[in-house]
């Protein structure tokens, strides 16, 4: 790797790393916010608000989350793991789905994001549990030639890797899927 693409790489980790704790503090907070308008019926302004705007908002995120993933693989030569493409598969198929339902303005696509995210999300978290040191329960689906599932091509701060930025966009995006769902299935 040339000295430009590990400073390319270095400061894309530092701070997709920082962005990937607020995107899961902020998940967090969502789902919250969700689970309270769940329990007291009552509709908040601001969730009212991302749900009018969720096939763009959907559409921005996977396509950043897919732009990225490409950049780091076909750019910068960071080749992901069969587990990484697992991931892929479930993100990068949103891309269309909500592009498409965004052009149609088309609300009744969140139970399939929903799906999708959740898929995405369950690899993510076991792969993350997997690079954290743990022992495998279901083997890499790599075969013996490419890269191994549980080593981590970088961690920064202890705990953030790219499956765990993996796990913070599908939880944004299950969040965006349940809000919009409450709003559009009335």
């Amino acid at each position: 790797m040339t000295p430009e693409k590990e400073a390319i790489v270095t400061f894309l980790n530092h701070y997709l790393s920082l962005g990937t704790i607020v995107l899961g503090i902020i998940a967090i907070i969502w789902l919250y916010a969700l689970a309270y308008e769940w329990k007291t019926k009552e509709e908040t302004v601001l969730l009212s608000k991302i749900s009018k705007q969720a096939l763009f908002v959907g559409f921005l995120i996977s396509l950043i989350g897919t732009g990225l993933s490409l950049y780091y693989s076909d750019y910068l030569g960071i080749l992901p793991c069969g587990l990484c493409w697992l991931q892929r598969i479930f993100l990068y198929s949103q891309v269309f789905i909500f592009g498409l339902a965004w052009y149609k303005k088309d609300h009744t696509i969140f139970p399939y994001t929903l799906f999708l995210s959740t898929i995405g999300l369950i690899i993510a978290l076991y792969h993350h549990y997997l690079q954290m040191g743990y022992s495998e329960l279901l083997p890499c689906p790599a075969i013996a030639s490419t890269i191994d599932c549980a080593k981590p091509t970088f961690i920064e701060y202890g705990f953030v890797t790219f499956p765990l930025m993996s796990v913070a966009l599908f939880m944004i995006l299950i969040a965006l899927s349940l809000t919009a769902e409450r709003k559009w299935s009335k």
